[in-house]
């Protein structure tokens, strides 16, 4: 499960990504920023076995990217000057992008919102929690909130000099679920960097609304046949 995945899982309850006043709003005051999360899902049952994946999240105006541990898949999102998102997933090993154009997106039942992508979570559902204290993260200031959506109680550690969660926790009667932030550094003082958009360049391109008319391609095949396995 991927970082916005398991986000659009817990906050159902939002409006809409993708509105007019997000638009209006831009993250050019966000400072730029490199953080590893990690994400841990307990389901409840004792054969059930406790999954944990770690990912790399950066921020920059106009980009967010994120890329597993192993840097073997990523995603990236750009900002266009008149506000459309282009959404790219990076599959690093086989040098390949696939590429999702902003009126394909309405039919891959796909819509952004810039300020939720910079931040993980907009204003709408952090105020739907409940502030509780304020207390510190790797050194930082942070306000824990706490709710209940849709049968799930949440908790969310937010860090409010850098409009992002420390935290994210969903418990209901199927298991737990959290996404924790390990490290947090400036964007220029990382050692892990996010991969060059001219190097992004180079990668072999594939529409995605020409990947279902690929299924003899080698690479498609592998895709097609991980994703498969991961939906059983």
């Amino acid at each position: 499960m991927k970082i916005f995945d398991f986000l659009k899982i817990l906050f159902s309850f939002s409006l809409p990504w993708l509105s007019a006043s997000s638009l209006a709003n831009s993250d050019s005051q966000l400072p730029e920023v490199a953080c590893r999360y990690e994400m841990k899902v307990t389901p409840h049952g004792k054969f059930k076995a406790t999954s944990t994946k770690a990912w790399f999240f950066w921020r920059k105006p106009g980009m967010v990217q994120t890329q597993d541990a192993d840097g073997h898949y990523g995603e990236i999102w750009q900002r266009t000057a008149n506000g459309s998102i282009q959404y790219r997933k990076l599959y690093h090993v086989d040098k390949t992008a696939i590429e999702y154009m902003p009126a394909d997106m309405p039919t891959n039942n796909m819509s952004f919102d810039w300020i939720k992508l910079s931040s993980m979570l907009d204003q709408q559902e952090l105020h739907a929690l409940k502030p509780v204290k304020k207390t510190r993260v790797l050194d930082r200031s942070a306000e824990l909130r706490k709710g209940k959506v849709d049968n799930r109680d949440i908790e969310v550690l937010w860090l409010p000099d850098v409009s992002l969660p420390a935290s994210i926790i969903s418990k209901d009667k199927t298991g737990r679920a959290e996404l924790r932030l390990i490290a947090i550094e400036p964007l220029s003082a990382t050692h892990r960097k996010p991969v060059d958009i001219e190097e992004i360049a180079n990668y072999r391109h594939i529409d995605a609304a020409d990947f279902g008319d690929m299924e003899n391609d080698p690479f498609v095949k592998k895709v097609m046949a991980f994703t498969e396995h991961h939906n059983h």
